[in-house]
């Protein structure tokens, strides 16, 4: 008789069990599986293998902690690429429905019938399509990555993970790159005159350039909004990769930074003085 344990195997040879100790304990652990409940007690029979039940409890937890930390990685892997995938679908959705309400418009200026009227109706169920896909990224989105949804918001949030390609990704860009993701074609170009000795200004902020903190701020602040949001940014998508735990005090740092550049009196400028004409001198 033999059962697949955690660690390996227990085998019964002339009455006696006998443990046996896998090579590879994460792959056993999957493995492990019996029909029935075990006839004897594993951690007893384990003692064979590990020596004390605290070495024997020690690796359990190890490897169980690894296997689970896998597969949420896997899982992992497969939400954000699914938010990748509806995001895209939803811009193609977007352009759809765009298109066909042009049309709609131009054919309701020549005459209006029942077939104008299931077109519309068509539109509509594409709009009633719409939202469902974008309560679907929305919730998806601050399962995956709580951090980044609680600093720039959902939609926001799934812009910057399906330009970075994933969550992983996202998660080793630097701040500077993150600040500036969705405006690479504006970069290339800046970049491009420059090398030819052409002057160009380089982008100062990409997609998050549309959350409030920063598109409502006068021009001569917003570079400095969206360096310290990014550099916010790089931090919440490490925290959202590797431990998925909401840490609230970044999005508020970012709220009292906006307040705090609000708030900001500029500088006046120094008055130059005015040129006129020079008395002459007295002799």
């Amino acid at each position: 008789m033999k059962w697949n344990v955690w660690f390996g195997e227990v085998v019964e040879e002339d009455g006696k069990l006998i443990a046996r100790k896998s090579n590879d304990l994460v792959e056993s652990f999957k493995n492990a599986s019996n029909p029935e409940p075990l006839p004897f007690n594993l951690p007893e029979v384990g003692l064979q293998v590990f020596g004390s039940l605290e070495d024997y409890y020690k690796t359990l937890r190890k490897i169980a902690i690894k296997v689970t930390s896998e597969k949420v990685e896997r899982e992992l892997r497969r939400e954000d690429r699914y938010v990748i995938l509806l995001l895209k679908a939803l811009d193609k959705l977007n352009e759809s429905i765009n298109m066909l309400e042009e049309k709609l418009r131009d054919i309701e200026e020549v005459k209006i019938s029942e077939t104008t009227e299931d077109f519309r109706e068509r539109i509509e169920e594409l709009k009633r399509l719409r939202r469902r896909i974008e309560k679907e990224i929305e919730d998806i989105i601050t399962k995956i990555a709580p951090n980044v949804t609680e600093i720039v918001g959902p939609v926001i949030a799934a812009r910057l993970l399906e330009k970075a390609g994933s969550l992983e990704r996202l998660a080793f860009l630097p701040a500077s790159k993150i600040q500036i993701l969705g405006a690479e074609k504006s970069l290339y170009k800046a970049l491009a005159r420059m090398r030819k000795g052409k002057p160009a200004k380089t982008p100062k902020h990409g997609i998050i350039f549309i959350h409030p903190f920063i598109r409502s701020l006068p021009k001569r602040k917003r570079g400095r909004m969206a360096r310290f949001m990014a550099a916010k940014l790089a931090i919440a998508a490490k925290l959202d990769y590797f431990k998925g735990e909401l840490d609230e005090s970044l999005a508020e740092a970012v709220r009292k930074k906006f307040e705090e550049l609000r708030r900001e009196k500029d500088k006046p400028k120094k008055e130059e003085p005015k040129a006129g004409r020079k008395k002459p001198k007295r002799r």
